[in-house]
């Protein structure tokens, strides 16, 4: 009998690209079985653009809670065997189902399969560099056992899923992905994970300097700022610290050699902006702190 797939976009003020993901997904060779948005509390025309297209079961949060929160709402009002999620910024190429679907089948002790995410927005500075910095895939080459498999493409079990648990809320918006896949790798006897190229989507994000910025900051530094517990200027220094060095003793330095000047635009702009950021998070956390009820 074969395995029904549902197919789930996690959805946040993406009006530009929503209709481009939806209209992806209805043109896959091999149709979803279903296919939901899950609208986290989007405050523009996302949700008005997504109700244009027939099939499509939307799941609506009142407030924007997170992407990992999303996530969970989509695998829960989902029905299917297999459960797949393709960001609201991205484009199916119409045999990624398709590919996802023969992967799982061919082998039942797969837990989940990702893909690549492609990069097609290139025309700034921002763009190219999120290109090479901020890759969402592993190459070209099939990979057994990565780390974690990229969100913005994915493919799991339901069963797996249910045993790994919820994607962990107090993350919201970062590193969702590395740690569900923590938690299958724990608790799903015999995991295994599998990178397959072949199964591309196209990411259509466009990036500003300060869009960019804030996306990187959250990348590198969600998990100590997600914990609850307060903390001292001085690790917040010494983060910010590695964050410089990894900038520009790693990243600019990767530019440069490939003849890239216009990383030091980024790296100029953005040694202004993270520790401007880092000082900001690191006022709200006391804050946070000091008002939370004892006990």
């Amino acid at each position: 009998m074969p395995l029904k797939i549902s197919v789930y976009v996690p959805c946040y003020n993406a009006e530009r690209t929503i209709g481009a993901c939806l209209a992806s997904l209805i043109a896959q060779r091999r149709k979803p079985d279903e296919i939901l948005l899950v609208d986290d509390g989007s405050t523009d025309r996302s949700l008005d653009i997504a109700k244009r297209y027939p099939g499509v079961k939307i799941i609506q949060h009142a407030v924007n809670k997170g992407l990992a929160t999303a996530r969970n709402s989509g695998i829960r009002f989902s029905k299917g065997d297999l459960v797949a999620s393709i960001d609201s910024d991205c484009a199916a190429d119409p045999f990624w189902l398709q590919i996802l679907e023969a992967e799982m089948e061919r082998n039942p002790a797969l837990s989940g399969v990702a893909g690549a995410v492609n990069e097609s927005e290139r025309g700034t500075i921002p763009d190219r560099w999120r290109t090479y910095h901020m890759a969402q895939h592993y190459g070209k080459k099939v990979v057994e056992n990565p780390r974690f498999l990229f969100g913005a493409n994915t493919v799991f079990r339901r069963g797996a899923l249910e045993t790994a648990g919820s994607y962990p809320s107090n993350l919201r918006t970062n590193g969702e992905d590395l740690e569900i896949c923590k938690r299958i790798y724990m608790r799903v006897p015999d995991a295994q994970l599998r990178y397959q190229p072949k199964a591309y989507v196209h990411h259509l994000r466009r990036d500003t300097f300060r869009s960019l910025a804030n996306t990187y900051w959250r990348y590198q530094t969600y998990v100590s700022w997600a914990r609850p517990a307060p903390r001292n200027i001085g690790r917040t220094a010494r983060q910010t610290g590695r964050l410089l060095k990894q900038l520009w003793c790693h990243q600019l330095v990767w530019d440069l050699r490939q003849k890239r000047r216009e990383g030091l635009l980024i790296a100029l702009y953005f040694s202004f902006v993270l520790p401007w950021l880092q000082i900001k998070q690191h006022l709200k956390n006391q804050k946070d702190c000091k008002t939370k009820p004892s006990g």
